[in-house]
């Protein structure tokens, strides 16, 4: 099969022929038909995950496609069955096959076509455990997000808008539009100091880190939570002191999750973006590309 692989840290990646996966007994094996780009790809390419990956390897988290088989423990999902879902370091999504675990995988939102809902997966599981399981929004609340135009930030602001929190959400100039169509209540330009607009938020999802995060600890109420996707732990001295509760955000695959998600997106609640789709042979050009857009949306890999 045909498949992107990254064989030194910090290459370009080559599409290579290289034998199909085979699943175990608690996999599933699936038929790519479109797989997105994630920072995390471009981040395991750079060669910044070497403790945790060695290569040559596949490339590829998020993906959705058909099942052409499942193993004896698979209990969910049988041949046929239209599915999307991530699985980090595992067989590599930009391939025309991939195994993954029961967890990894579910069916797709039935209102997306298979690139739409390749989309999906990793923004929609952030944006989740970063809302309801550290963040723990509440109706009536006041949450910022910083990046809230972006493909996570993007899927967050729908989701506390469903459950009826008020969003101010940071972003760049270009994105503006975007992030009125997302359903942000504020819309603040980069170009501003957020300072002078926010006060007194329950919550803080910084998708964007760097200054920022001290900086968000400033409009925080006591009591009040933050988040960024940019630390796996945050230095807890001065938030403690502040009596702010601060944590890192770390997204693994959950299928409840994504369930709960496609869901969400066929009843219409949560709309998914795609920016531009590249064929699997142009994966290079994808990623570049990917770096220097400032439009919205995902980029796709389509596979067929």
């Amino acid at each position: 099969m045909k498949a992107v692989r990254l064989n030194d840290w910090g290459k370009a990646v080559v599409l290579e022929d290289v034998p199909q996966p085979q699943p175990k007994d608690d996999e599933v094996l699936i038929r790519v038909h479109a797989a997105s780009i994630n920072p995390f790809d471009a981040a395991l390419q750079a060669g910044y995950l070497q403790g945790m990956a060695s290569v040559p390897l596949t490339m590829g988290t998020d993906f959705a496609g058909d099942v052409v088989s499942a193993g004896s423990q698979i209990i969910h999902l049988r041949p046929g069955d239209a599915v999307y879902g991530l699985s980090p370091l595992g067989s590599g999504a930009f391939a025309e096959y991939i195994t993954v675990k029961a967890h990894e995988a579910t069916h797709k939102p039935h209102s997306l076509d298979f690139v739409t809902s390749a989309a999906a997966p990793l923004p929609a599981m952030a944006a989740w455990k970063s809302l309801f399981e550290l963040l723990e929004v509440k109706r009536g609340e006041r949450l910022l997000i910083h990046g809230a135009a972006g493909n996570v930030g993007g899927i967050a602001t729908q989701l506390a808008k469903a459950e009826g929190v008020f969003v101010y959400g940071t972003d760049i100039p270009e994105k503006a539009e975007h992030g009125h169509k997302l359903g942000i209540d504020q819309f603040i330009s980069t170009n501003e100091w957020f300072e002078d607009i926010v006060k007194d938020v329950d919550a803080v999802l910084d998708l964007v880190g760097g200054e920022l995060m001290n900086r968000s600890y400033n409009v925080l109420k006591p009591g009040g939570r933050y988040v960024t996707s940019l630390l796996g732990e945050t230095p807890q001295d001065e938030p403690q002191r502040r009596g702010i509760r601060s944590m890192g955000l770390a997204a693994w695959p959950n299928a409840e999750v994504l369930m709960k998600m496609a869901e969400r997106i066929d009843a219409g609640k949560i709309q998914v973006f795609v920016n531009r789709t590249f064929p699997l042979e142009e994966a290079n050009a994808a990623m570049a590309y990917r770096l220097q857009t400032t439009a919205p949306g995902k980029i796709v890999l389509t596979v067929l």
